[in-house]
């Protein structure tokens, strides 16, 4: 889990949880995040470098991983973006929470 969605963070957007729904919204921030990421780095990427990736898909995380800093020279500000969009809604939608 990124260190962006922590228990200070959720208390700071009035959010107090449990350490049980703590770890849900956990797995739920980041599998959202990995989602996002994702659908943006295809929509990047041309039909070559999308053909590339898909080779790739069932590889282990850190050959993706590395694969993807060495394709997607914009993946830092994508994953910027999207960390910024995916707390933004956390914090407007924290009374629901």
């Amino acid at each position: 889990m990124p260190a962006l969605l922590n228990k200070e963070f959720l208390s700071r957007v009035g959010v107090e949880i449990d350490d049980v729904t703590y770890d849900l919204l956990s797995d739920h921030y980041e599998h959202t995040l990995n989602e996002r990421v994702m659908t943006e780095v295809v929509n990047y990427l041309d039909e070559v470098k999308l053909i590339e990736l898909n080779e790739i898909k069932n590889a282990d995380d850190e050959t993706i991983r590395n694969w993807l800093m060495t394709n997607v020279p914009e993946l830092d500000e994508i994953i910027e973006e999207e960390v910024a969009v995916l707390l933004g809604e956390i914090a407007k939608f924290a009374d629901n929470l």
